[in-house]
């Protein structure tokens, strides 16, 4: 059956009805794409529109300021550090005005950069990537700072950078300064030596008001008094082209740089350099001394008039020396570097006597006048202890025992102190400083020495292999009564000691400066007349008791170092004390501790020769050297010592 609709009778054939069309009311696609057109304009307007008002609306001070930057440059101009002289004003350290090659970073970047810098390697003598490889690692670190090429440079050197100042783009000569040692190596240790602030510093001195790149203190009086030396950067704000170059009104603003006050130190640089050579002679002279040092105070004020350390070292090498240098100096086995006047510790030995003696006497432990048998050896705890060379010197009193150095005498002051309650020997030790730093004005170095006791050898024994030593035995303080044990001091710490004695009983601190004065010499700041002293609580009984032991000790017809002393005259007069350190790894070390005038004292020197045998032999003849620098007389009056200790 069809499906066809039949058509009308009345209709001609082809004019047949057609379906009814479907109308589409969605526009042409011409027109679609061109409102999309039109649209995508109008957003792209809007939105560099919208930039734009951000650029110079929003933004606009922001890069208004960028732009002000890449045309004006602000040069930092580096301070001279201050000046460091003697307790005279003789210079020891002091700024020299010198040009280093630097290159700015960001001015040698891409081909133009890297053939100035490996032109200036060759023609410097190094390989062609030296310079290129030394600014890439600094940049790496601080992309905005220029880079040190080479320092303190040579006349040839700045011709050639001036003449070719167009081949050579972010290379310059730039004023810089450098340190001078008018008196060469002498108080290097005192000194100390300056160098760049150290990586793992920088933000701490960033907060103390530093850029970065400055030169500081790093040890000695440098770093102590970094803050008076340092000096205060000055600025310059001036108008550069995209090359970096100086163009139109060049300068726009000038703040000058602030020069470092002057630091004048106690040192008196003639005893301080007849101390060193004597330390020198005496190590080189011995064939076994492997150091030496030295301290030289005034034992009134705690002024140091020399402190000296052997070997030294140059404090040029930090500032121009080779990495190869600096190295040898930091692993040299004679270690250099260390200062033993404040950082050696060793045995007292017998310059402990003085302070077994006030001991004694200010804990009852002696009562003046009495008499002791001072044999050659003595049986104590069924132990002999013998005394040195087992000199046998007869029934004597306390100063006599201090003059003839008799061991056995003291070993009966230390059993006396091991048979009271309390603890002496080792409570005067401590009131006269021993067993801690003495406030010597250095930023580090200094050791505190040990005064062993109860505690320390708790602290320091293995309970499970020697439970016995872990108390305190009858030997440990007999020991100690001879500054032997384990007994451990610094020269620094003696003469503070002994200065007790000399001034009449009281405890100075050891004082390096002594003030920070201006341009003119006037004086901004005392650094002597604030530091801490105390009363030693020493009686004038005891005082005249241990002070006539020491002045025979020096001048007595038994006294250990008369052969030193003894020819002195009377406004020389020397009392002290030798010492003669056990050493178990090999010749003795030497000890004196001494000072002059004996009526009124107005230096007192002490010093340790390592290895050096008996204190007579080395260590008094120095104490005498130094001495009398200061006090005005001849080396030739200063004996050559003898064999005791």
């Amino acid at each position: 059956m069809s499906t066809l609709t039949p058509r009308p009778p009345d209709l001609p054939p082809g004019d047949e009805p057609r379906p009814p069309r479907r109308r589409d009311r969605r526009p042409p696609r011409p027109v679609l794409r061109m409102a999309s057109f039109t649209v995508a304009v109008l957003l792209l307007l809007g939105v560099l529109v919208a930039r734009l008002w951000f650029l110079q609306v929003i933004g606009g001070g922001d890069y208004q300021e960028r732009a002000e930057a890449n045309r004006l440059r602000t040069v930092i101009t580096e301070a001279p550090r201050g000046a460091i002289t003697d307790r005279n004003g003789a210079p020891l350290v002091t700024s020299r005005e010198v040009l280093n090659l630097v290159a700015e970073p960001r001015q040698l970047a891409g081909p133009e950069g890297d053939a100035a810098l490996r032109r200036l390697s060759v023609a410097l003598g190094h390989p062609p990537g030296y310079f290129a490889a030394k600014v890439k690692k600094a940049a790496e670190a601080r992309p905005f700072e220029a880079v040190v090429l080479d320092e303190d440079t040579t006349p040839e050197l700045q011709a050639y950078v001036e003449e070719r100042r167009a081949q050579l783009p972010g290379i310059s000569l730039q004023a810089a300064y450098v340190r001078d040692y008018p008196a060469g190596a002498t108080a290097a240790h005192v000194l100390g030596y300056t160098g760049p602030i150290p990586a793992e510093k920088i933000d701490d001195y960033r907060n103390r008001g530093y850029l970065g790149n400055e030169t500081v203190g790093r040890a000695g009086m440098e770093a102590e008094y970094e803050q008076y030396l340092r000096g205060i950067a000055g600025r310059e704000q001036v108008e550069v082209d995209a090359r970096g170059e100086v163009v139109g009104r060049g300068i726009l603003s000038q703040t000058p740089p602030r020069p470092g006050q002057t630091l004048r130190l106690s040192i008196d640089l003639k005893v301080q350099k007849a101390l060193e050579v004597a330390l020198r002679d005496e190590v080189r002279g011995s064939g076994t001394s492997t150091g030496a040092a030295g301290v030289a105070i005034d034992p009134k004020t705690g002024a140091v008039l020399a402190l000296a350390s052997y070997p030294t070292f140059d404090p040029k090498v930090f500032q121009s020396g080779s990495a190869r240098d600096v190295r040898r100096l930091l692993t040299s086995p004679s270690r250099p570097l260390l200062d033993r006047a404040i950082g050696g510790e060793y045995p007292a030995a017998s310059t402990f006597k003085a302070i077994t003696a006030t001991a004694a006497l200010e804990s009852g432990l002696y009562k003046p006048g009495e008499i002791i048998d001072a044999p050659g050896s003595v049986v104590l705890y069924k132990t002999r202890f013998k005394g040195f060379n087992n000199l046998d010197h007869g029934k004597i009193g306390i100063s006599e025992a201090l003059e003839v150095s008799s061991d056995t005498f003291f070993y009966e002051m230390g059993d006396r102190s091991y048979r009271v309650r309390g603890w002496p020997l080792q409570d005067w030790s401590r009131k006269f400083g021993l067993g801690r730093p003495t406030g010597l004005d250095t930023s580090e170095g200094e050791s505190s020495g040990l005064v062993p006791d109860l505690a320390y050898k708790r602290r320091t024994c293995d309970r499970k292999v020697d439970p016995i030593n872990c108390s305190w035995r009858p030997g440990d303080s007999i020991n100690m009564s001879i500054g032997q044990g384990n007994v451990l001091v610094t020269p620094i710490q003696m003469a503070v000691a002994y200065a007790a004695i000399a001034n009449g009983g009281t405890v100075v601190t050891p004082t390096l400066g002594r003030a920070v004065v201006d341009a003119d010499g006037r004086v901004l700041r005392d650094l002597i007349s604030a530091r801490a002293s105390r009363p030693l609580g020493i009686s004038k009984d005891t005082l005249q008791l241990v002070r006539t032991g020491l002045r025979r000790a020096a001048n007595g017809n038994g006294g250990t170092a008369t052969p030193v002393f003894g020819a002195l005259p009377e406004q020389f007069r020397v009392e002290g004390k030798t010492g003669t350190a056990e050493n178990p790894t090999g010749v003795d070390h030497a000890w004196y501790v001494g000072y002059a005038p004996a009526d009124d004292p107005k230096i007192l020197v002490a010093v340790v020769v390592e290895r050096g045998g008996q204190g007579a032999n080395s260590a008094a003849p120095v104490v005498c050297r130094t001495i009398g620098s200061y006090l005005g007389f001849a080396e030739d009056r200063c004996g050559s010592g003898a064999k005791v200790n």
